[in-house]
């Protein structure tokens, strides 16, 4: 367990992407820079000497050499050569005061997406969403829609893009499941219980409370039912048969029969990073927890 502190600096931790157990970095607010941007060595957690944005909020990378990460709100997207830190470009959404990007990622180097929102005291709120091709950032163009999309998933089955997003209402949040498909903005899911958009191996799976679903045939069908469990929603995995998600006591494992909490805590987990023996957890208060695989 390590526990990231920079006296008396104020900072959070959102997302977590590394190459290996030795080459980690993970993003968050901060009152300042320097402590929004931090990486891992295999041995120790740095904050790094590079001022970006004090609003870093995703990262997402390929390899070493190749790492994006972007700022909400700001607009501002960063580019890691393995070397240093680049700022490859300042993108406020044309006619909104703020441009919130939320969430990076992509399945492929040439083809990335950011999910995000602008927002205007006139306007209100209108959903936006970015792609990296042809080495260049630019505006998807979106039908209209006011919802705040907060991750961006590719499905490798059906070609199309799934988004996890939230509504304000007056009455509340509606936790809301989007589907895009090149022409149309589709709503999956609405409504008060939150939801999330999840990928293992490009695959989407959706988690509605206890539930994981997949998208068939233009509806969800429940894929895994862990009612009576302690299992509360995400998926992060190596696998459909081993894979990780978010436990009412901790952190849960499926190991293709049966879901067991691994790791007992009462830390709420923001992220996870599933690598091939290793998996490191993001938890509040700026924790990270590092688990190894037993050789059995």
């Amino acid at each position: 367990v390590d526990t990231l502190t920079s006296p008396p600096n104020l900072f959070y931790l959102f997302s977590l992407w590394g190459s290996s157990p030795t080459n980690l970095w993970a993003v968050g607010p901060a009152d300042e820079s320097v402590n929004s941007l931090w990486h891992y060595d295999g041995h120790t957690w740095k904050k790094t000497t590079q001022r970006l944005s004090s609003n870093l909020v995703s990262i997402y990378g390929f390899d070493s050499t190749d790492i994006w990460t972007c700022d909400s709100p700001g607009g501002d997207i960063f580019h890691y050569n393995g070397a240093s830190w680049t700022k490859t470009g300042f993108f406020p959404y044309p006619g909104y005061s703020l441009t919130y990007l939320n969430n990076i990622w992509g399945p492929a180097p040439n083809e990335i997406y950011i999910a995000g929102v602008a927002w205007d005291q006139t306007k209100g709120s209108i959903a936006i969403l970015m792609q990296y091709n042809a080495n260049q950032w630019s505006f998807v163009n979106l039908p209209p829609t006011n919802s705040s999309l907060i991750w961006v998933r590719k499905s490798i089955e059906d070609n199309n893009l799934y988004f996890t997003a939230v509504e304000y209402i007056t009455t509340g949040t509606l936790f809301k499941i989007l589907l895009y498909d090149r022409k149309n903005i589709i709503e999956i899911y609405s409504g008060s219980e939150p939801a999330t958009v999840n990928e293992i191996n490009k695959k989407i799976f959706i988690t509605l409370g206890k539930k994981i679903h997949k998208y068939i045939n233009d509806k969800l069908e429940v894929w895994k039912d862990f009612t009576g469990t302690t299992y509360i929603g995400r998926v992060w995995g190596r696998s459909e048969k081993d894979f990780f998600g978010v436990a009412s006591n901790g952190l849960a494992h499926y190991n293709g029969s049966d879901l067991k909490t691994i790791y007992t805590t009462d830390l709420f987990i923001d992220d996870l990073l599933v690598m091939e023996k290793d998996i490191f957890m993001l938890c509040e208060n700026r924790i990270i927890i590092h688990g190894k695989l037993k050789n059995e």
